[in-house]
């Protein structure tokens, strides 16, 4: 780094300032703070690359072009600039605890669930009227079943996929997933992650009395 003498650079009444504090010593003056780029500080930046991510998962997820620029209100050329690069931040959608896993870390737990209940032909629940948690793992025991189930050789065959979890008057239910709760049961597992959707007006409650037995 090439030095330069500050009186060659520095105003008079600030060169005397300086002088007052660091006469004939060798100084350093860093940088100021690099500006952040465009939509950082708004956040915008970080909300358009989960939608982009959200695209390019639609699309693994065999969604059309046409049926992802009509959901996210986007020109069919768009939609193909994205699901055809390169730049995704997040994996592709896989019906995995592991996808669900890194979703969950990337904030985007809901758009999982969205496209797994859609690949199961399910619908997702009405996000405004649920509370929904990330990833954790939750006691089996805590799950009523509805009714009884045959487990079917589907259900049987079913990848190690997180359990859809709802919370409604004081009682948890799968029952997006009757038939595979009824094998993990079977096998007498303790626990499986799941996503927990409580409603809204009922939160409080069940955190405070089932929130600690909850891991992530």
């Amino acid at each position: 780094m090439k030095y330069e003498n500050a009186k060659d650079i520095l105003p008079v009444k600030l060169l005397e300032e300086v002088q007052k504090y660091a006469e004939g010593k060798v100084i350093y003056i860093p940088k100021s703070e690099k500006p952040k780029g465009w939509g950082e500080a708004s956040g915008y930046r970080d909300r358009l690359n989960k939608r982009n991510a959200a695209i390019c998962s639609h699309y693994s997820a065999g969604c059309s072009v046409m049926e992802i620029a009509e959901e996210f209100f986007l020109s069919p050329e768009t939609v193909k600039k994205l699901v055809y690069g390169k730049k995704v931040k997040l994996p592709m959608f896989s019906p995995t605890i592991n996808s669900a896993e890194q979703y969950s870390s990337g904030g985007m737990g809901e758009e999982w669930v969205r496209t797994y209940l859609g690949s199961i032909q399910k619908t997702m629940p009405d996000i405004s009227q649920y509370f929904m948690t990330e990833l954790v793992r939750i006691p089996l025991r805590f799950i009523d079943e509805e009714k009884p189930v045959q487990t079917t050789d589907e259900a049987k065959n079913y990848q190690d996929v997180p359990l859809i979890v709802m919370y409604n008057d004081k009682t948890f239910t799968a029952p997006f997933q009757s038939g595979y709760l009824n094998c993990l049961k079977s096998e007498h597992k303790n626990s499986h992650y799941a996503f927990v959707f409580a409603k809204n007006d009922e939160y409080g409650y069940f955190w405070n009395n089932f929130g600690k037995h909850f891991q992530k």
